[in-house]
């Protein structure tokens, strides 16, 4: 009678684990596919001054490095241009929100050599970024404009390894419970 019990007990306790981690697979949203995005803002500077600035976004399947997606709202304002159409007016307004976005709340990281440093920002949004507001003011000369954008910044590199390991067990169960649809 205990080898019944303590197997009956096994069992059930597997269950409920099986039953725990199949709720956690599917209230957790997958940011994967192409609407996933890693993304990188470059900005080199020599003797003091800013040279070059590099904004560099591919996708990012399976990026395990990004751990806390948030929306959030960023404001700016961009210099008008003469003649440009509303599709590249909403193309720099995204690329000016990704930037201000990586500055303010991406992993900052700095390489430097002699007098030239560069200072990368870096992070992983899901797409679409969606432009709430954009009004031209006509006495600035510019377009305002208010953003929204599910942001992560990438994960501090000690952190690397246990998310790696965490995104390898999501993706074994998820494969697993695949095999029931």
């Amino acid at each position: 009678m205990p080898n019944n019990f303590k197997r009956h007990l096994v069992f059930t306790t597997l269950f409920f684990l099986l039953i725990i981690i199949f709720a956690f697979s599917i209230t957790t949203p997958a940011y994967e596919g192409i609407e996933t995005y890693y993304i990188r803002y470059d900005v080199k500077s020599s003797k003091n001054k800013i040279i070059n600035d590099n904004l560099l976004m591919i996708p990012a399947k399976n990026d395990f490095r990004a751990e806390n997606f948030s929306q959030i709202l960023t404001k700016g304002v961009i210099p008008a241009a003469s003649g440009e159409s509303k599709a590249a007016i909403n193309k720099r307004i995204r690329e000016n929100s990704l930037k201000t976005i990586l500055v303010n709340k991406g992993l900052k990281s700095v390489k430097a050599k002699d007098l030239d440093t560069v200072v990368s920002y870096e992070g992983v949004i899901v797409t679409p970024i969606d432009i709430i507001k954009n009004n031209y003011q006509e006495e600035r000369n510019g377009y305002f404009y208010t953003a929204q954008i599910e942001f992560s910044p990438i994960a501090f590199p000690d952190k690397w390894e246990p998310l790696n390991t965490k995104s390898k067990i999501k993706k074994m169960f998820h494969n697993f419970f695949q095999l029931f649809k």
